[in-house]
């Protein structure tokens, strides 16, 4: 018996921290993002961005929903109009290991598109977790159907690399570094790059400000469209968490 307990203790010692983490009471986090920019008089500039996410963690699963919309006019004509979505689910393996898998959907006409969707699955690696820096690295596939605004569709495969760093400077402040690299399986010289930085600044226990930077880059772009949007945000944050 005590051949076998030895045998079984590292099997044991790895399964430990997930057991307590099956056992740890759900956690629900709910954020909101609001900003608003409005310019008159030589020339009448609006800009609107709304934002929430929605994240719920019991054990070792953790579902994702997130809904985010950046809208401008320059002397009341329309020039920005994007918006993403999205739902997404971890199930965490053991150790630094974790599957994912999710949906989402992009609408951006002043790039060429209509509306994009694409279903994705694959491994996300955390390598350090600890309480000031949280490092991720993700890969696998993708599936995409997207519509331009001129009516052509296209269906393709895609992979997908992505990281993220998280650095917390206080309880409640902190800065977000996140890259995305979608390569069309297809056509080598289609693939897209997406990153985003964001700074979190409290103001009160609840609220804060939120500064972000986002970076969507199109190698191979619809006709007479630009590669790179470029957009910077500012708004402010609600945050409840139970």
């Amino acid at each position: 018996m005590s051949r076998l307990l030895r045998l079984l203790a590292p099997a044991l010692a790895c399964t430990l921290p997930l057991s307590a983490q099956d056992a740890a009471a759900p956690v629900t986090k709910f954020t909101a993002d609001f900003g608003y920019v409005a310019v008159s008089g030589n020339t009448q500039t609006t800009t609107l961005s709304v934002g929430e996410r929605l994240t719920r963690k019991s054990g070792r699963l953790t579902l994702d929903q997130y809904f985010g919309i950046i809208r401008g006019s320059l002397n009341g004509v329309e020039n920005t109009n994007l918006l993403r979505a999205g739902l997404r689910s971890e199930y965490t393996l053991g150790g630094h290991f974790s599957w994912y898998a999710g949906a989402a959907f992009d609408r951006n006409p002043f790039a060429g598109i209509e509306r994009r969707f694409e279903e994705q699955a694959g491994l996300q690696y955390r390598p350090v977790a600890n309480l000031r820096d949280t490092l991720r690295f993700e890969g696998g596939a993708s599936a995409t159907q997207q519509t331009s605004v001129d009516g052509t569709r296209l269906n393709f495969p895609a992979a997908r690399a992505a990281g993220a760093w998280r650095h917390q400077f206080s309880s409640d402040a902190y800065f977000i570094q996140s890259v995305e690299v979608l390569p069309n399986l297809q056509d080598g010289e289609d693939y897209r790059v997406n990153t985003e930085s964001s700074i979190i600044a409290p103001i009160s226990q609840r609220i804060a400000l939120r500064l972000g930077y986002l970076i969507r880059y199109d190698n191979l772009p619809e006709p007479t469209f630009s590669t790179t949007d470029r957009l910077f945000t500012s708004a402010i944050q609600l945050t409840f968490e139970e």
